[in-house]
């Protein structure tokens, strides 16, 4: 009986299977558009970095003065601005031998060592003054400031939704060029978002400032926007 059964199943399923197949369409007529839009705020912190090197005999002895410039320079953050110490961290640290060249022969001339930190505040209207109190610190030296905003999640969502209206309204011109109308979404993508920082220069080697400087004449920090950018891939049905 089972022997009899088995390929009249086998039978039944190989029948229904094209009927199946039968209702899918091969091909769907789509228009496939992408958008992409950009959206400016201003910034609400800003970055950088302080870096401290010194060569000596001994790599203890450039070690300890590479760590008390550093040491003064956060003493001054949080002390004279208020930049909470956690807003500043050690990036980068490394020791190594350092040598010159002498008649083709590699000399040793002492033991390097250079450490950055990274520096974090909300307060843009000091970025001036801050720089120009460090300027009078011999021998360190300072990134460019990085702008920033802390929070871009709802500027993110704009973005990605004017992405999104950015490729509707492609789709609707094609589709009115070529005598069609727009149908539902068949797939859609978020490509790549992105943050455009702002970087604003300021003097990078710094030695020797005159401390009086600081009260007088700060350093001139332009801010600016920045923005937020997103795009998107979209697949449009055409409507049958």
């Amino acid at each position: 009986m089972i022997r009899r059964l088995l390929p009249t199943a086998i039978l039944a399923l190989c029948v229904a299977f094209p009927a199946v197949a039968s209702d899918i369409p091969d091909f769907i007529p789509a228009i496939s558009v992408s958008g992409s839009a950009t959206v400016t705020m201003s910034p609400d912190t800003a970055s950088f970095s302080i870096t401290s090197s010194f060569t000596k005999q001994t790599t203890e002895e450039a070690r300890k003065s590479t760590t008390e410039m550093i040491g003064t320079a956060v003493e001054i953050l949080t002390k004279e601005f208020a930049i909470p110490v956690e807003y500043i961290e050690t990036s980068y640290i490394s020791a190594s031998p350092e040598y010159v060249w002498k008649d083709d022969e590699r000399i040793l001339t002492g033991q390097k060592v250079s450490q950055s930190i990274d520096v974090k505040t909300h307060d843009l209207d000091s970025i001036g003054y801050i720089y120009t109190r460090l300027m009078s610190l011999d021998g360190i030296t300072l990134s460019d400031v990085s702008l920033d905003k802390e929070d871009k999640s709802a500027e993110y969502r704009e973005a990605r939704m004017n992405a999104v209206r950015d490729a509707y309204d492609k789709a609707s011109a094609y589709a009115e060029a070529a005598g069609i109308d727009v149908g539902n979404i068949l797939s859609i993508s978020d490509n790549q978002s992105y943050t455009a920082p702002l970087y604003r220069s300021a003097n990078l080697m710094l030695a020797s400032a005159d401390a009086a400087a600081f009260e007088s004449s700060p350093t001139e920090f332009y801010s600016g926007d920045i923005s937020v950018s997103a795009n998107v891939s979209i697949v449009y049905a055409i409507a049958q």
